[in-house]
């Protein structure tokens, strides 16, 4: 019931997308059981196709597959949760590098868009959506390179941040402090490439 029945044939890429997102929105959180029977039934598919998403989703580590047990929402460790932090350090960096020498001295339209949905569900008291944007906003930044493994790989490791904050974290918090998000930008937009990488990673620090 945490996912939406459909009722028209989906491809085995849009199953995958609805449980990403359903687990990447925290619809579905740490440990949740994912029965194929079910999920073949919500998405018209056999079990087949669904064991071929789960198997996809279980080499990202989003989805953990156990032996006569079946299919479970990942639950990360502290471990786990250092390295993808670690690995998320590295790669944001050199994110930001490449959008400061990319749009220096340019306004990122598309990122002072997604800045203001992000203030508007601050405003509203919108916890659900704002944690949703706040993840979002750094797969954005990995989108705004062109670079598709950039933003593929952020696609991933916002995911399984977003099940740490899930399992770890308060539930109606977003984890990214609330002015960081424009600091980045800012940087960005002046080609500061020193000061968005110190932003990037003191932003990241606060988040872990």
């Amino acid at each position: 019931d945490r996912l939406s029945i459909v009722t028209t044939p989906l491809t085995n890429q849009e199953i995958y997308e609805r449980i990403y997102a359903a687990i990447s929105d925290r619809r579905l959180l740490p440990g949740t059981k994912l029965s194929e029977e079910r999920l073949a039934q919500a998405f018209h598919a056999s079990r087949p196709r669904i064991h071929e998403v789960l198997m996809r989703l279980s080499q990202e580590l989003i989805v953990e597959l156990h032996p006569n047990r079946g299919a479970f929402v990942a639950s990360p460790t502290p471990g786990d949760l250092h390295d993808v932090f670690a690995v998320r350090r590295a790669l944001e960096r050199a994110i930001v590098a490449e959008l400061c020498e990319k749009f220096a001295g340019q306004s990122v339209t598309a990122l002072r868009a997604h800045l203001e949905r992000e203030e508007g569900a601050r405003r509203s008291g919108a916890h659900a959506v704002l944690a949703r944007l706040t993840g979002e906003f750094h797969v954005r930044l990995a989108e705004a390179t062109g670079n598709r493994l950039f933003s593929d790989s952020l696609r991933r490791l916002v995911a399984l941040t977003s099940l740490a904050i899930a399992q770890y974290g308060s539930p109606a918090g977003h984890a990214c402090p609330d002015h960081e998000h424009g600091d980045l930008v800012s940087a960005i937009e002046a080609g500061d490439i020193a000061r968005a990488e110190t932003v990037m990673r003191e932003h990241l620090d606060h988040v872990e």
